[in-house]
C-alpha cells in the first residue's frame, strides 16, 4: 500500500459562498466556519503526519478550496485535469506550479479539451481507478 506523504490543501475564499452547489436548499456556505473545518483539516492531516502545503485563497475561483478537482496525483505522476465547469477551469493552471514541485515534466499529464475531467470524480484504490459523472 502506498503511503501519502505530501497533501496539498488551498484556504476557502470569502468567495466560496459563490460556488456551486448541487444542494441549494442546505443554503450557503458560512465563511468564517468553513475557515475553522479548513483548519481543523489540516490539525488532522498533520496529525497523520503528512507535509502540509497551504496555498492561499483564490477569490476568483470560489469552489477552489476543492483541490481534489484540478488535479488527480497519483504514486506515478499528476495529471491535470480539465474541469467541466467554466467557473472552475482557470483552477488547473493555479494548481499546476505546486505540482511541479513534486513532479518533473515527465511525470505531469493534461487532460485537454474537447475532454473534461474533475479529479473529485475519480476515485483510486490500488492501481485501479474508477470515474464517476
Amino acid at each position: 500500500m502506498t503511503k501519502f506523504t505530501n497533501v496539498i490543501v488551498r484556504k476557502p475564499g470569502r468567495s466560496l459562498c459563490d460556488g456551486i452547489t448541487s444542494a441549494p436548499e442546505l443554503g450557503q456556505p458560512i465563511y468564517e466556519r468553513a475557515v475553522e473545518e479548513h483548519d481543523d483539516y489540516i490539525a488532522a492531516l498533520k496529525q497523520c503526519g503528512v507535509e502540509v502545503t497551504e496555498l492561499p485563497a483564490l477569490e476568483a475561483y470560489p469552489d477552489s478550496c476543492f483541490v481534489e478537482d484540478p488535479a488527480v496525483i497519483t504514486r506515478c505522476g499528476a495529471i491535470i485535469t480539465n474541469p467541466g465547469a467554466d467557473s472552475r477551469n482557470g483552477e488547473k493552471d493555479e494548481i499546476e506550479p505546486t505540482i511541479r514541485q513534486f513532479f518533473d515534466d515527465e511525470h505531469v499529464a493534461h487532460i485537454v479539451a474537447p475532454g473534461t475531467l474533475d479529479g473529485g470524480d475519480v476515485m483510486m484504490v490500488g492501481d485501479h481507478f474508477f470515474v464517476g459523472r
